[in-house]
């Protein structure tokens, strides 16, 4: 995955995060909450790039979603 692709679904799930839990601080969020937040970033930013591939299908490629919730850093 590309550095483009992982700041996208980093600030999709940021904003999703501030909309869902607005009251709400980084150590107080926990993993079972930011998880399905993040599953849906990633399904934009999937959707948002396939789309991208029927537009414009020579700057294109097969991009690997795979993520883990469990690193840090």
């Amino acid at each position: 995955m590309t550095g483009r692709n992982q700041d996208a679904i980093k600030k999709t799930a940021g904003g999703l995060l501030k909309l869902l839990h607005p009251h709400r601080s980084v150590v107080d969020i926990t993993l079972e909450e930011i998880a399905p937040v993040v599953e849906l970033a990633v399904e934009m930013r999937k959707r948002t790039t396939d789309q991208l591939a029927v537009v414009l299908p020579a700057e294109s490629s097969n991009v690997s979603y795979a993520y883990d919730l469990h690193r840090t850093g």
